[in-house]
Formats: structure tokens, sequence, C-alpha cells
């Protein structure tokens, strides 16, 4: 009986550390998006992906899309934001959002001229800005 207890503080503990990793995983990449531009987030990847550049990987094509990406992101949820249904009934709330959402999508697809991308040059990070990556490998080693 006293294992179980046992086991089961430590079923609850490692749960609940789990899920603060988690929780600090969600605020740094929201702090990173917050923070930093598209443009500088397309350029750091294209830094990291540098190495598989030399393995013969297209990472302009990866950036190009990624950033295609993040552009048609952000204005989905604008437009999710202007439909919204009236009705009371939640299913059928959820189907009218949805398919007004739908046809908006199709609408501003058709409609959205084209646009010329840059991706900025890739350049090594500032020395100090290696401290962060360090430190989050020194508090995962110690765990």
């Amino acid at each position: 009986m006293r294992l179980r207890w046992f086991f089961l503080s430590l079923l609850v503990l490692h749960a609940f550390h789990n899920l603060a990793v988690l929780i600090i995983i969600v605020l740094a990449a929201h702090l990173l998006m917050f923070t930093t531009s598209i443009k500088e987030l397309i350029a750091a990847l294209l830094w990291w992906l540098y190495p598989f550049k030399k393995l013969g990987f297209n990472t302009e094509r990866f950036a190009v899309r990624l950033s295609l990406i993040f552009e048609t992101v952000e204005s989905v949820q604008k437009l999710q934001l202007a439909s919204s249904s009236t009705s009371k009934n939640p299913i059928k709330k959820i189907t009218e959002t949805v398919s007004n959402l739908f046809i908006q999508i199709l609408h501003h697809a058709e409609t959205t001229p084209l646009v010329s991308l840059e991706i900025a040059e890739t350049k090594s990070p500032p020395l100090w800005q290696w401290i962060y990556p360090v430190l989050l490998i020194i508090v995962w080693i110690r765990q």
C-alpha cells in the first residue's frame, strides 16, 4: 500500500515537471514570435540550416515557403475574426463559421496580388546570444 502512494506521488511530480517544461516552451516560443520579425526568423533559420545546404538541400526554397506560411497564417487569423456566426446552436455555429471562413479564404487567395519576397542576408549571431543555448544545455544536462 505504501508503494502505491509513493508511485502515485512520483507520477504527480513527474507530470507537474513535464507540464511546467511545456508551459516554458510555449512562453519562449511566444516571446520569440513577439520580439522577432518574420524576416529575422527566416534569416536565422537559413543560418541554422546552412550545413544542409552543403548536403544539397535547397534552403532558400524552404525559407520562401516558410515566409509564405507565416504571411498566410496572419491573413487567415484576421479573416477568422471577421467571420462569426449568430446562431445559438453550437454545431450550426461552428459549421457556419467554418464555411464562411473557407469562402473568405478562397476569395482572399484569388484576389491577393503577387508580392516580391526578400530574404535577409544570414549573419552569425553576436557572441553574447550564444549564452542562451549554452545555459539551456547546462540546465538540461543537470536534470
